[in-house]
């Protein structure tokens, strides 16, 4: 009897994600009046924080950190792109206006101090035009993006995660 109950709640539940993830998707870009983002934090939880982990920093030698070095990517050529066509981002379940929200709500949380002055945020035409075919080759286009933001004097962002 505990089993079929823990399994009934345990199906609740998932439905209760799915129909406010699907809300999400529906919302776009809807951050409250404090500017937090709280669907897209969600999303993040429900889609990224099992790899990347909850604050963002990644597994070492397995899974990058986006906290603290995502946004350094939006200064360079490509780097933008490369943020929506890595393969997590790109054959995610998540609906272009989830990833696009999940991207700003990261970006804006997680790497403020990273973001250029003028960052623009990710729309879902964006993401549609951009996100695939997912990136095969993720090592060497980071490690590419690393060595220009390096010769742009910034250094924040590890050559080897």
């Amino acid at each position: 009897m505990k089993f079929v109950l823990r399994s009934i709640t345990c199906c609740l539940a998932a439905l209760s994600l799915w129909g406010s993830a699907a809300t999400a998707g529906q919302a776009g870009a809807a951050n409250d009046a404090n500017g937090s983002w709280p669907l897209a934090k969600q999303l993040w939880i429900q889609n990224c924080m099992g790899c990347h982990t909850a604050t963002g920093g990644g597994i070492a030698g397995k899974v990058p950190p986006l906290a603290h070095s995502l946004g350094y990517f939006e200064q360079v050529p490509g780097g933008r792109e490369y943020v929506m066509r890595v393969p997590g981002a790109s054959n995610s379940a998540l609906s272009d206006q989830q990833l696009a929200d999940v991207l700003n709500w990261l970006l804006t949380t997680m790497n403020r101090e990273a973001l250029p002055p003028r960052f623009k945020p990710y729309t879902a035409a964006e993401v549609a035009a951009h996100r695939r075919p997912a990136y095969a080759d993720v090592a060497p286009r980071r490690a590419a993006l690393v060595r220009e933001l390096q010769r742009r004097g910034i250094r924040n962002v590890a050559a080897a995660y």
